[in-house]
Formats: C-alpha cells, structure tokens, sequence
C-alpha cells in the first residue's frame, strides 16, 4: 500500500508526468495511489454529446469514466438490441475510459402500486443493459415522501422493491446504486431504506446533497452511509463553495473508497468543454493529494493592532492572515466582534449590518458578530433599545490579549461598570477566543431579569443556519439534542455547523465556569443566532412564578461585592482532519 512517505518521495517524478497529456496525468495519479478514480455523469455536462464525441471528450480530458443518464443524446437505453449491445461494448472497451454505470431515473415511491411494479420491470431491463456493456451498476432514486402516506409506509415500500430487486441484480453481477436524492435525501432516512433491503447488491451512491452537512453532519452521515457504498458517488464542481468537497474526498480517501467519484453538474456544459474537464480533474487531483498529507495543528502566531485610521478598530491577524476585528468605537452601540474567521479565512458571522453580504438576512439588526448584552438590567433593554449603549472608557493590547473598561448607559445614565479581557489563539486548524468578563453595578446592586434576550451572543454567517434560503447548517448541544430542540436548554455548550467557503465549519462556545446551580441556557435559533444566557429561565420554560434568585427563575442580583464573573470560550474549528 502507498504510504504518504512514498507519495511525497515520488513528487519529482510528478512534475515530469504532469507535463504530459491529460490522461498520462490520470494514470500517473491511479499508479501512484491507487483508490479514488475521477469520471463524469452526463447531467448536465455531456448530455447533448453523441457517445463517440462524448467518449473522445472524457479521454482527451483524462477522465477514467462516465455514468451514462438515461434520455441523453448518446442513446444508450434498453431498447437497443443484442447486436448493437455488443458493438457499444466493444467501442467502449477501446477507449481509456470505463463505463462506471448506467444512470437510471427509476423510482419506488409513488403510492400507485402499478407505479412501483413499472420502476422495478424498468430497472431490470437496466441491470441487463448495463451488464451486456460490461459495466457494473444501475443508478435509482429513493425518492420523495407524499401526502397523505406515512413516512415509515413509504421508507418500508421502497426498501421492499429494492430488496425485491437485489438477488436479480446479484445474478447479473450488478449493483443498484440507491442515490441519495429527493426528499429522502436525509442520510438517516437512506440508511433505513437499504437496512430494510438488506441485501448486498443494494448500495448507496452518495450525491453531495444540502442535507449532508444538516442533522448528524457531515462526518457522522458519510461514516452511518460509508458502509453501503457502490462503485460510484457523485460530486460538485470544485468551484461549488456551498459543498465541503474537500472534506469529501479527505473523507472518501481515508475510509479507503476505492470507486469513481463523479462529476454531476446543475448548470449547462461549458464551451469549450474539454479544458473544463480538465480543470476539474486537476482540481479533484490536488484535494486527493492534500488528503494524504498529514495535517499537525502546530500554533499559529496571533497579533493585536489598532486599526491605522482608528484605533478604536483593532485589527486581530492570525500567522499574517485575518482573524477578527473588534470594534470598540461609538459607531456601534456595543462592543462588537465583526468579522470573526474560521482558519481558511471564511467569516463565520452574518456581514449584515456591518458589511452587508449578498446573502445576508436584514432581520434583527442589533444581531452584529460576537457580542455581549442583556434585554433587562434594571428594566433596561440593552438587546434592542438604541437608548441604551455600553461604552468603552480604555482599552489595553498585551500580546494576543485584549482587554478594556467600559461604562453600560441607560438614557444616558452608567447602571453598571465592565471589565473584559478578550485571548485570541490560533493554530492551523482551529481558533479560539477566550472571553472573561466582569460586570458590577454603578449603585449598590441591580438586577439582570430572567429573559430570552441574552447574552454572549453570535449571529452566523447564513450558510450556518438551520433553516433559509442558502442554510445547510446545523445545532447541537452537549445532552445530544438539534437544531430547534436546543432552544433554551441548560447545557455547557452548543456548536454550530455547516459548509463555508468550501470547508466544514464548527462554531463552539462553552461555558469555562459552569455553575450548577444556574447552568447556562441557550437562545438558539434556526434562523442563525447562537447566545449563551446567563439569567433566562422562565423565559424559555414558562414554568412558575417570576422570583429573584428563586427557584422558579434565573434572574440574578449583583452587587458591587459580588459582580457578576463569566468565562467562555468560543471555537471555531476546521473539524475533518
């Protein structure tokens, strides 16, 4: 087996060989590291190419294969004869590229039973055709729920058929390849599907879907799916930041996937075509190469600079790169962190309305990067009310610490007194701020009200969000729960996750000083808030009368003898090592 000792010693032999021709490049690739082989489904790319153009495209692009779609131009169906089936055979075979499947758009959902029974007949008749051509897989689809039938009916109805159809697919020396598609995209509901088929020739093709990231995430649904795979999955165009396609095929490559990953495109063939393929291939060539590298989290140097135009702005760089920047100044009515970057230099906070992104939600504009506030203290509304603003009165830079003072102004009047110091580390694959904070009454005491509106809080960049028009995100708590269900629960921490910029995203903030008997609850929500709470109980359980440090609630009295003290961290990491 190829070590990455072995791979890296050959790197001088690649330069010469990736000077050749592109399918030399290919074969150099899959001698070298033999597993991963890159091909194309004709959808959408190749679908008006006759099968000789089409073939002469992916060989001169030095692609290994092509899943060929059904309808498409090179008419490659069941209706076609016994001897047209051997002269399509035998042209294929005189290429360099194989035939990785046959692309089926059969499906077993439909509550019509005669439906159903046609999927299944069609379906045979590909299985035929493709083992006549000497390739070894059907691509169906699961496919959609409907209404009126149960879920559950509908999983057990298109598990049945495809187990129906797994000993005649073994028979022929074939697979079906269950796409992961449709409404049953979800990679839970995929797997109850073939455990209900249960048989080995019914497999799975991963299709690089939204839901991938959402639910379990991305590494925990390839790894409940990894067992299932068929010869083929398909995969994005490289330039598709919304898919971590490099986690995918870090992941494919590590679990030892040895089948054709391919190319499936949503948009029209580019002209020309052939250099597009290329591009392509290279691209999946270079991730496959990073995936075998070692990737050690050595620490990365972390520096703090007042911005040059003002020193209100301080500017945080990570090893020269952007990490954060705080913004101190009376342009914003609290102290904001904005912008606030995962190691690969995407923002993991909503631009909106700092710099407003062209993704961006315009909801809730007191949501501004990481930041600290309260929504009653003393009956003061310090979430939303533009009457009320914390500001600072100084500020200190100490290597990768920040640390300042400032004032919390109602109507114009200080109610209380902060004190906060902010750490940045960083290291390859992960950054950190450290966030301890001290917050005292002007008078003798005050109270912070049990209320959802509170208190270190993030709002996320849209791609980490649950639910919207570009989300693929995902929540979690430390007791196991998702998405909506954290909402309000006690817990020591929560994350966030989704794609950004082509990379798998974790936002965690933990609570550093956890008190049992007034645990942290969590104002988090779908639509891209993350805010740790620090005096809402009531507020989010409805349960019992309002009291002041009783049971009942979790609103806190502080005094100047005994401040309110917080510590928490907040993570963001690259987590598919």
């Amino acid at each position: 087996m190829t070590t990455r000792r072995d791979f890296l010693a050959t790197t001088m032999t690649a330069a010469a060989a990736f000077a050749a021709a592109p399918a030399a490049r290919a074969a150099w690739l899959r001698a070298q590291v033999p597993g991963l082989r890159y091909g194309m489904v004709t959808y959408l790319w190749g679908r008006d190419l006759r099968l000789g153009a089409l073939l002469a495209a992916c060989a001169e692009a030095g692609l290994e294969a092509v899943e060929l779609r059904t309808t498409h131009a090179h008419g490659v169906e069941p209706a076609l004869d016994a001897a047209a089936r051997r002269e399509l055979r035998a042209r294929i075979a005189d290429t360099p590229v194989a035939l990785a499947g046959l692309g089926s758009d059969e499906r077993f959902d439909s509550p019509d039973r005669a439906k159903v029974e046609a999927a299944k007949a069609r379906t045979r008749a590909f299985l035929e055709l493709s083992a006549d051509l000497g390739s070894t897989g059907v691509k169906v689809k699961p496919d959609s729920f409907h209404a009126g039938v149960e879920r559950a009916r509908t999983i057990a109805q298109i598990g049945a058929a495809l187990g129906e159809l797994g000993p005649f697919a073994a028979d022929l020396g074939q697979e079906i390849r269950l796409e992961v598609h449709g409404t049953c995209a979800d990679p839970r509901t995929i797997a109850e599907i073939v455990g209900i088929a249960a048989h080995p020739a019914v497999r799975v093709c991963w299709n690089s879907n939204r839901e991938d990231t959402k639910g379990l995430g991305l590494e925990a649904n390839f790894a409940l799916l990894r067992p299932h795979f068929g010869g083929t999955m398909h995969v994005p165009v490289a330039s598709n930041r919304d898919y971590p396609l490099v986690d995918l095929v870090a992941l494919a490559e590590r679990s030892g996937y040895a089948g054709f990953v391919l190319l499936e495109t949503h948009d029209a063939a580019p002209d020309p075509f052939v250099p597009a393929l290329v591009r392509e291939r290279e691209a999946f060539a270079s991730m496959r190469r990073r995936a075998l590298l070692p990737r050690p989290d050595a620490a990365r140097p972390v520096t703090l600079a007042p911005h040059a135009d003002d020193a209100e702005i301080i500017e945080v760089r990570a090893d020269d790169t952007p990490f954060a920047t705080v913004r101190l100044g009376r342009d914003q009515r609290v102290p904001v962190v904005h912008p606030l970057c995962a190691p690969h230099g995407a923002s993991v906070v909503r631009g909106f309305p700092i710099a407003p992104g062209p993704r961006d939600e315009t909801d809730h504009p007191h949501h501004r990067g990481l930041w600290f506030a309260h929504g009653d203290v003393d009956g003061a509304d310090f979430w939303h009310s533009e009457d009320c603003r914390v500001e600072v009165r100084s500020h200190a830079i100490e290597g990768d610490t920040l640390r300042f003072e400032a004032e919390w102004l109602a109507d114009g009047k200080a109610v209380a007194r902060e004190r906060r110091t902010m750490r940045f580390l960083a290291s390859a694959l992960a950054h950190r701020v450290e966030v301890d904070l001290e917050l005292a009454p002007v008078g003798d005491e005050l109270v912070l009200g049990d209320t959802k509106e509170g208190s270190l809080a993030l709002r996320l960049a849209p791609e980490l969000r649950v639910d919207g028009a570009h989300a693929r995100g995902r929540l979690e708590n430390a007791g196991g729960l998702r998405d909506a269900a954290c909402w309000g629960r006690p817990s020591a921490w929560c994350l966030a996750e989704g794609p950004l910029d082509g990379r798998v995203v974790r936002v965690t903030m933990r609570d550093r000083a956890p008190d049992a008997a007034r645990p942290v609850r969590w104002h988090a929500r779908n639509y891209g808030l993350l805010a740790a709470n620090v005096a809402g109980r009531r507020a989010f359980d409805g349960d019992g009368a309002f009291e002041v440090d009783g049971a009942e609630g979790q609103a806190r009295r502080i005094t100047r003898e005994e401040p309110l003290r917080l510590a928490f961290e907040v993570r963001i990491d690259l987590p598919v090592q």
